[in-house]
């Protein structure tokens, strides 16, 4: 098998026949040695009747993954690699805003420049909204800087990689995921490749504000424990400037006998503190979460039902 393709859907009923057919007219005279895995992430629609039915009918080699439950991407797309089987893998969603003629120009840099091992595609004009555009702005920033990888600005998960890094990240065990930041940590040279997106094919996005900040705070916890540094150096500064301001308020009380004048700024002190302390609880509490879910064991997915269609050579 020369390219496996990973498809992960959630609630994309009306995007799987119109993203086969897309992909076969794409790729054209590469699908009779391409695999398209689609990994149904416990969709509440008809998606995976949708699957079903794709598999009966399709001319090329179609498998299916289906989850008892939605696991989240993250688990869609440890799924889907560890399903794969071809010399190259490729990662694109449903929606079809991921056109898939891109995969054949990610083949062509990977077979004209050996020395990379990936293409990732990255937006170079974003069609978002000011504040979800000055967030993931934000977030790169804060990422790189406590961080010892580089996660690429705007790059996204649809991208192609080559057997050797496909193996290396399945190698990592843990539960609680960050893709970006896996492709990014296990190394390998990526050559990122600009595309256009696409308006989406059907049905609406499955992101939004709340998930994104979730999605980010975990990238940040997972690849990095300078915020829990931080916060033990912000105890230390602030520990230190309550102490001056406690020699402060003696001087103050032994020299006017006036301790009640410094309420208001003692009140501030006080909150700002309780702030800072309730902040660096968090912080240590999602550590702690973390390491909970990674001692547990449990899988990272659960797999209700498989489908393979077999190659095209094995069909009626």
């Amino acid at each position: 098998m020369l390219l496996s393709v990973i498809v992960p859907c959630y609630n994309e009923e009306g995007n799987i026949d119109l993203f086969y057919d897309e992909t076969v007219k794409a790729l054209g005279d590469l699908m009779p040695d391409t695999e398209l895995i689609f990994v149904n992430d416990g969709s509440k629609d008809a998606t995976i009747t949708k699957l079903r039915a794709l598999c009966a009918r399709a001319e090329y080699r179609v498998r299916v993954v289906s989850f008892s439950r939605n696991f989240g991407k993250e688990a869609a797309l440890l799924a889907g690699l560890r399903a794969s089987q071809g010399t190259f893998t490729s990662i694109i969603d449903a929606d079809l805003q991921q056109n898939p003629a891109y995969i054949l120009d990610m083949m062509e840099i990977l077979d004209k420049h050996p020395e990379y091992d990936a293409v990732a595609a990255y937006q170079e004009e974003r069609r978002e909204g000011f504040l979800i555009s000055f967030f993931k702005k934000s977030f790169y920033k804060v990422i790189d800087s406590l961080t010892d990888v580089k996660i690429m600005q705007a790059a996204s998960d649809f991208r192609l990689l080559r057997r050797p890094v496909v193996d290396a990240i399945l190698a990592l065990p843990e539960k609680c995921r960050f893709s970006k930041g896996i492709f990014a940590w296990v190394g390998f040279e990526t050559y990122y490749m600009p595309y256009e997106v696409e308006e989406r094919a059907s049905g609406t996005s499955k992101w939004n504000f709340w998930k994104l900040m979730m999605y980010a705070f975990d990238g940040i916890i997972a690849f990095s424990n300078k915020p829990l540094v931080m916060s033990s150096i912000a105890g230390v500064f602030l520990f230190a400037i309550a102490i001056l301001y406690l020699i402060i308020i003696v001087i103050k009380t032994l020299l006017w006998g006036d301790p009640v004048a410094g309420f208001p700024t003692l009140a501030c002190l006080i909150l700002m503190l309780s702030g800072i302390q309730l902040l660096s609880v968090g912080i240590l509490g999602q550590y702690l979460a973390k390491s909970y879910t990674e001692s547990k064991g449990r899988p990272v997915f659960i797999i209700k039902e498989e489908l393979d269609n077999g190659s095209q050579q094995d069909l009626p």
